[in-house]
């Protein structure tokens, strides 16, 4: 009788799928899909839209299995740094993960791809880098956390949040001198909420080459953003528009801006290109980023 040797750690078929709430609009489970058709890397993605009350026990279920892998969309991002062994360094350092992998050593390690994505994705859309921009990010939540670094470390020259707590701008923007610190960036940063007179002065004083936006669309944060922007009779178009989200809401979510826009983006491709990045930690295999976008193009 042959001595039976040891199956390799992590050998296919290969199980990951998304983390989130309200999420059914998400196209992460045809993306990577997609993803596995064109690589071959025998990989099953699914959905878990779970309600913040049942995360804990959904996200320590998931790692009992023994699931290879998850992206973590909103509202998780900084949620399950509480539920993963370890942190890439990036990740460590934003203080947000859409990433998790289980690591041959048998723990999750969570990681941040959308950073990566996010300067892949103004490069492709806007044929312009980051170094030298001046940049207004709208929100300071967990979707926020990525771009703004993303914006330091390519060395964008000066940013200015605008939240609606003024209070949690402020705070993002203390741990954003932090981040420069360690980056040994020159990049000048500025907070406000969404009052008119507070934040008329920051913006009315210079030309934006980009405004990103990261607050998730509804109603109610588009009449905020909107009336903003309207009430500043004098500010200044020839920006691109950079609007994370990729979803059907997100569409006339940021219509004043989008009169003024030279060109506006959806996150589509930036979640494209994070992706692609996911896909390569669970697997060790990559995709070229116009590929994929071939093969979706009947589809999204």
């Amino acid at each position: 009788m042959k001595e039976q040797k040891d199956a390799p750690l992590f050998a296919p078929p290969y199980l990951a799928g998304i983390f989130g709430y309200n999420i059914k609009y998400s196209l992460s489970p045809l993306i990577h899909n997609s993803i596995n058709k064109i690589l071959g890397a025998n990989l099953c993605y699914g959905m878990f839209d779970v309600p913040p009350e049942k995360f804990a026990a959904a996200f320590n279920g998931f790692k009992s299995l023994g699931i290879k892998g998850a992206n973590i969309t909103q509202p998780y991002k900084t949620e399950v740094l509480k539920y993963v062994g370890s942190l890439s360094g990036e990740a460590e350092t934003v203080g947000a993960v859409n990433t998790v992998n289980l690591e041959k050593d048998g723990g999750y390690r969570g990681y941040n791809t959308d950073i990566t994505g996010f300067v892949e994705a103004v490069n492709y859309e806007f044929k312009e880098n980051l170094n030298g921009k001046s940049v207004i990010l709208l929100g300071a939540g967990g979707a926020s956390r990525a771009a703004l670094y993303a914006l330091i470390r390519e060395g964008a020259k000066d940013i200015l949040i605008i939240n609606r707590s003024a209070n949690n701008a402020d705070k993002l923007k203390k741990e954003a001198y932090l981040w420069k610190t360690s980056l040994k960036s020159h990049t000048e940063i500025l907070c406000s909420d969404f009052n008119l007179s507070a934040v008329s002065k920051s913006i009315l004083s210079k030309n934006w080459d980009i405004i990103v936006n990261t607050v998730t669309p509804s109603d109610e944060s588009g009449s905020l953003i909107n009336n903003l922007f309207s009430g500043l009779k004098k500010f200044r178009g020839g920006f691109f528009l950079f609007d994370i989200s990729y979803s059907s809401k997100s569409s006339g979510f940021l219509s004043v801006l989008e009169e003024k826009s030279l060109k506006r983006a959806n996150g589509l491709s930036m979640l494209l290109f994070q992706a692609v990045e996911s896909f390569y930690i669970w697997t060790g295999k990559r995709t070229d980023f116009n590929t994929i976008k071939e093969v979706l193009s009947d589809i999204i």
